[in-house]
């Protein structure tokens, strides 16, 4: 799978767990052209020390996407490009996509605090969505606690990434790579994916 996935969906993971590294929110983000060649990329660092080389760095809106816009010229036409993310946009990241006229967006992962839990994309392997599901609630749980509202709401919207969480471990996923985290638990990553279509399935 690693071989196959677009190199824009394994650079928004791996832009993802630099944040969780970080101690942020573990979300990343990738502007690509057309061809595939990256534009500009972001990772969430709202919750990073202040002083860093992003412009929106410990501000409320470091987001990964508005960082990825923000490594963008003014003069660039977004029409022809493509904004991938490790989750859905939240609405502010939303809004300004579509003000500056990105041409499309993709997502590998509802984001697991949208009051709504929202459908998992299609086009994406669920593999890769329990990945980046167990990267951001993982990131929540370091910085806020297991016990935090958001995991314990997860543990009812995303029972096989909350269950995946504890055979996992925060240790294993603090691998400098992103791929030597997730090896180990890939198996279990599988067996996570092949639950959670089978939930999606059955409230069909």
């Amino acid at each position: 799978m690693w071989r196959q996935a677009d190199a824009a969906l394994v650079r928004c993971l791996e832009l993802a767990h630099q944040s969780f590294l970080a101690g942020g929110l573990p979300v990343g983000s990738v502007i690509v052209a057309r061809g595939g060649e990256r534009v500009s990329e972001g990772r969430n660092r709202a919750y990073d020390p202040a002083g860093g080389a992003d412009r929106l760095q410990r501000t409320p809106i470091a987001h990964a996407e508005m960082n990825a816009l923000a490594g963008v010229d003014t003069g660039t036409d977004l029409g022809g490009l493509t904004l991938w993310s490790s989750h859905r946009p939240c609405m502010m990241c939303a809004a300004a996509c579509q003000f500056t006229g990105v041409g499309a967006v993709i997502f590998i992962a509802p984001d697991p605090s949208d009051d709504d839990g929202g459908e998992d994309p299609d086009g994406i392997a669920t593999e890769w969505v329990i990945a980046a599901s167990l990267l951001f609630l993982s990131g929540v749980a370091a910085y806020s606690g297991s016990s935090s509202p958001l995991i314990v709401r997860a543990g009812q919207r995303e029972p096989e990434i909350i269950s995946l969480m504890r055979i996992v471990g925060d240790t294993a996923l603090r691998q400098p790579v992103l791929r030597e985290a997730l090896a180990p638990a890939w198996p279990d990553i599988q067996a996570a994916a092949r639950e959670r279509r089978s939930r999606h399935q059955r409230g069909a």
